[in-house]
This record gives C-alpha cells, sequence and structure tokens, in this order.
C-alpha cells in the first residue's frame, strides 16, 4: 500500500473511523447547534428592525442564570440573552470597516482558516486526539459564523455574561455558541502542546497497516 494514497493518517485502523464519524457528529452537532440558537435569538429576542440598514435594529434581553448578588464585593455570576449584530470580527473588531473591504476580508481569512484546519488535520499524527477534537470545534465555529455573514450579512451574537470574583468585575462581550466552539478548540490544542507527546507514525508492511512512535 502507498502511503500517499491514505489522506488521512488516523483513517488507516478501526479506532481511526470510529474516531472520524464522531468528529463529523462534533462538526455538524456545534454548526447546527449554533445556527438553530442563532436564529431562535433572532425570533424570541427581536423586536424591530430597520429595512434598510442592518445595524438600526431594537431587541429585548432577559436573564438566564443569576448567582450571587452584583452589589456586594464578594462576587456573582450572571448569563442573559441579548441580540446583538456584529458586522466585524470578535468583539467586534473591525466593525466599522467599509463593507467593500471588510466583507471580502472576512469571506478570505475564513477560506484561509478552513485550508489550513483541514491540511493540519491531514498531517497529524495518530495520537493527537485533542489536538484534532480542536481543530474540528474551531473549523465548525469559523463556519458557523461565516454562515452568518454569507446568509444575513452579520453575524448573531446573544450570550452575555458578566461576573465579580475578589472584586475583580468582568462584563464580558456579547457571543455565541461558534465563538464557544472556537476557544474549547484554541484551549484542547494548548492542553496537547503542553502534555508534548510523541507522535505516532503510520508504517506499511506489504499490505499491513502498523503505528510507532516516533523517537
Amino acid at each position: 500500500m502507498n502511503l500517499k494514497s491514505i489522506t488521512f493518517p488516523f483513517l488507516s485502523n478501526p479506532l481511526g473511523k470510529i474516531m472520524s464519524v464522531l468528529l463529523c457528529l462534533v462538526f455538524f452537532g456545534s454548526v447546527g447547534l449554533d445556527q438553530v440558537s442563532k436564529q431562535h435569538a433572532q425570533n424570541t429576542l427581536l423586536k424591530w428592525e430597520s429595512p434598510d440598514n442592518i445595524k438600526k435594529f431594537r431587541s429585548s434581553s432577559y436573564d438566564v442564570f443569576h448567582i450571587g448578588d452584583e452589589r456586594k464585593i464578594d462576587g456573582f455570576f450572571s448569563l442573559r440573552f441579548n441580540y446583538q449584530r456584529n458586522t466585524g470580527a470578535a468583539f467586534s473588531m473591525l466593525a466599522d470597516w467599509d463593507d467593500r473591504y471588510r466583507i471580502p476580508f472576512f469571506y478570505a481569512v475564513t477560506v484561509i482558516a478552513v485550508i489550513f484546519i483541514s491540511f493540519y488535520l491531514k498531517t497529524l499524527p495518530l495520537n493527537y486526539n485533542l489536538t484534532r477534537l480542536g481543530l474540528v470545534l474551531m473549523l465548525s465555529g469559523a463556519i458557523g459564523n461565516f454562515l452568518d455573514r454569507v446568509n444575513i450579512g452579520y453575524v448573531i451574537d446573544f450570550l452575555d455574561t458578566e461576573w465579580r470574583i475578589f472584586g475583580w468585575y468582568v462584563d464580558f462581550a456579547v457571543f455565541n455558541i461558534a465563538d464557544v466552539a472556537i476557544n474549547l478548540g484554541i484551549i484542547f490544542f494548548i492542553l496537547e502542546a503542553i502534555t508534548r507527546k510523541k507522535p505516532m507514525e503510520v508504517k506499511f508492511d506489504g499490505s499491513r497497516v502498523t503505528t510507532a512512535k516516533s523517537t
């Protein structure tokens, strides 16, 4: 068997094939949950929108979860649904760019990210499972936000959190499920980078496929 005939090394054994099915479920489940949750937020929180300007709208918000008292310094945490439209990147960066430059820029960045992640998945060692999961989550998040930009011209954000711990107050930027997937993917990627596993390589002996850790 020719090494070049296998596109993804982890597909060369039964466990890797099961893993690929699970990763596909993670990918489509993440994208699906992201799109459904955004549509639900739009249907339930949006009260009015301008037919001519996507930046002009009126929405409502409501508390989902709350612990502690925000008036006290010992700590609290709150989560609410708060509908927002983001025409920029994370934390609304580049939102003020002219559409002639902003839209092609985000399209190009997304395409490059998809190509890079796909290539990385192809070359990833067999035993880098946490990195593989992280890449799939990052890919699902990028696709989820990309679908918003293509279909409606902006990204829907609706998760709004704030907390105070030991006097440290944070009013976090409004985000969505796709953003959660991207950040979880980055965390998994970093965790496996810290462990520094030895890569496991695929070796071929006639028609048999075997694995071994590289030295």
